[in-house]
């Protein structure tokens, strides 16, 4: 009978994954992009005439979507339509400590 219990406990487990995100369904084209992790600061102006790059104007406040990868570019957003990478040394970031995916220090 233990196959049994076992079968049913993961129906049960598929359906409560099933139902959840229904509700949210309005809202996953905005959501869903890439959280924002904290915010940054525009230390330079920056000319991002390259795809997947955005431009900066000196002082402008920015919104932090992916960290530097090591590569020396984070990925900012203005708003819901404008989002680029911009050179790291160019920016001053503030990591939000609370948002998902941004490291915890305890």
């Amino acid at each position: 009978s233990s196959p049994d219990g076992s079968y049913t406990e993961d129906q049960s487990q598929e359906t409560e994954v099933k139902v959840t995100p229904t509700e949210f369904d309005d809202d996953f084209d905005d959501e869903e992009p890439l959280a924002t992790i904290g915010t940054c600061k525009a230390l330079y102006p920056f000319d991002g005439e390259n795809e997947g790059t955005i431009s900066i104007a000196e002082g402008e406040i920015l919104s932090v979507i992916e960290e530097d990868k090591g590569d020396g570019w984070t990925r900012i957003r203005r708003n819901e339509e404008e989002e680029g990478y911009v050179p790291t040394s160019y920016i001053e970031v503030y990591l939000d400590k609370n948002a998902k995916g941004a490291k915890t220090y305890i």
